[in-house]
Order: C-alpha cells, then sequence, then structure tokens
C-alpha cells in the first residue's frame, strides 16, 4: 500500500514537471505583440522581424531579446529593454537602452542613453550644435561611435 502511494505520488510529480516544462518551453517561442496605443508603439516578444511605418514623433518601445526592427520615418524616441535586439532607423530624437548586447544603427539622433553592457549604437548626424549626439552610459563595453 505504501509502495503504490508512493508511486502514485511520483507520477503526478513527474506529470506536474512535463506540464512546467511544456509551458516553459512555450515561452521560449512568444509570439511578438504588437501594440499601439496614441503615439506609443510596443513591440514585446523573442527572435521576431518588424518593419514600423512611423508618421513622426511616435515613441517605439522594444522588449525582448533577438527582435529585428525597422523602423521607417521619423520617431521622438526609441526605448530598448533586452538582450541582443537589431533596430534600424532614420531620425530620432532619443535613444534609450537598458539591456545587453543590442545594435541600434540610425541616420541622426540627438541623445543617447545607455544602461548594460556591449551595447552599439551607430549613427550619421546630429542635430545638436556639435554635430555630435549628447551620449550618457552606465556599464561596460558599450559603444556610441559617428559613422562618415
Amino acid at each position: 500500500m505504501k509502495r503504490t502511494t508512493i508511486a502514485i505520488g511520483f507520477a503526478f510529480l513527474l506529470a506536474g514537471g512535463l506540464v512546467i516544462a511544456k509551458d516553459l518551453h512555450q515561452i521560449d517561442r512568444m509570439p511578438t505583440v504588437l501594440s499601439q496605443q496614441d503615439k506609443v508603439i510596443s513591440i514585446e516578444g523573442k527572435g521576431n522581424t518588424r518593419t514600423i511605418e512611423a508618421k513622426g514623433g511616435e515613441t517605439i518601445q522594444i522588449e525582448g531579446m533577438d527582435n529585428k526592427v525597422v523602423i521607417r520615418g521619423n520617431v521622438g524616441k526609441i526605448v530598448i529593454e533586452g538582450k541582443g535586439n537589431t533596430v534600424t532607423g532614420a531620425d530620432v530624437s532619443t535613444v534609450t537602452i537598458d539591456g545587453a548586447n543590442n545594435m541600434i544603427n540610425l541616420r541622426a539622433v540627438e541623445t543617447i542613453q545607455i544602461e548594460g553592457i556591449k551595447n552599439h549604437v551607430h549613427y550619421r548626424s546630429s542635430k545638436n550644435k556639435s554635430g555630435q549626439a549628447s551620449v550618457t552610459t552606465e556599464g561596460a563595453d558599450n559603444m556610441v561611435m559617428k559613422m562618415k
């Protein structure tokens, strides 16, 4: 009787573990959530590719990892929280990054704020008087580079 009870209990425990493992595996393949409220466009997810047609002044929020986002048009702000995201865009007023290994390529930017490690921002011009973006960084191995 005692062995049967232990065996049944172990079977339930094993089945529960498989259900949890299945749920965690599904999280790994979460679809992108693209939503827009007023002038805020949010992208959440992992491993997705998106193109956003901006009309001007929007805030683009990207949360997740390994996403590839192309922004066509000018936006007010890009906020990136996550790891391994690649973002290409035109003219942006402010870029804020909180994460690691993100790569951002822009035509023009005024302000760049980075927290994290190994984030790279490349830009071609800035509307600032100096011609350089205003940059603040916290973390290690972050790079901001004005391209020619």
